[in-house]
């Protein structure tokens, strides 16, 4: 039983595809998923078994967050990979359970969803996954999607998520899964794997402690990137940046 965890971050999570792309090249494949945000779109791929579609995605990405799709100014609008989404068949027997998780506002105050997507029907598992990785953003129509993505900074959105927060302005908003838990392994406790795979963009990630009072150190691949991350790259969806990346994680999972 081999599990997989893929952490929240955006247009990073074209090492992530990357990474998977490779693991699955040598032969390898999970039982148990566990994903938010960019985490748990990219688990889709492999939920539905579309591990050539995930290459095909984030090698030739060059998405405009801002201005397809978008509904409300308060969040990051993530329609156009739900879209890619929806157009998969459930096809991957291997796969038992699949975790996201999500953000509930109830007034000010935060509430933690954790789902199995593989207990939900297909309209309701992209709602899970929607909901997982959509930001709170407050837009500024007055800046181009260039300088928006330029002056992005991950603490700033959430300095700027909690005042709003506090005046009731998300109230009954399904947010972002990442802003309570991105290190969403959780899972793993009651779905005991034999090896435990750990994908992550920060360098010198300190595993959870919860997680190595359960598993043997050796039972977990820890998948840490090269890349030093900026704080804007979280919306950086461009075509060089996601390839670059996606090849950085290739490379990486050759020598795991």
């Amino acid at each position: 039983m081999r599990g997989l965890f893929l952490q929240g971050g955006g247009a990073k999570g074209a090492f992530q595809a990357g990474v998977i792309y490779g693991l699955y090249e040598e032969g390898l494949s999970f039982d148990v998923l566990s994903g938010t945000s960019i985490g748990a779109i990219n688990s889709y791929f492999i939920y539905t078994g579309n591990i050539e579609k995930l290459k095909e995605i984030w090698t030739n990405i060059n998405i405009d967050e801002f201005d397809r799709g978008r509904t409300d100014e308060k969040i990051i609008e993530n329609k156009v990979f739900i879209d890619i989404l929806k157009e998969f068949k459930d096809n991957n027997e291997k796969v038992k359970a699949a975790y996201v998780n999500y953000v509930k506002v109830q007034g000010s105050s935060l509430v933690e969803e954790v789902v199995d997507i593989t207990k939900l029907d297909k309209k309701e598992r992209l709602e899970a996954i929607r909901f997982s990785s959509l930001l709170p953003f407050r837009l500024d129509k007055n800046k181009s999607v260039d300088e928006i993505i330029e002056e992005f900074d991950s603490q700033k959105l959430f300095e700027e998520f909690k005042q709003d927060l506090e005046k009731g302005i998300y109230d009954g908003y399904k947010l972002d899964g990442g802003i309570l838990n991105n290190d969403f392994l959780n899972p793993f406790i009651d779905e005991k794997v034999d090896e435990l795979y750990i994908v992550t963009f920060k360098k010198g990630y300190d595993i959870p402690e919860y997680i190595l009072q359960n598993y043997k150190r050796n039972d977990i691949a820890l998948i840490e990137p090269i890349t030093e991350f900026r704080p804007n790259d979280t919306l950086r969806f461009k075509k060089d940046f996601c390839e670059k990346l996606f090849y950085e994680g290739y490379k990486i999972s050759k020598i795991i």
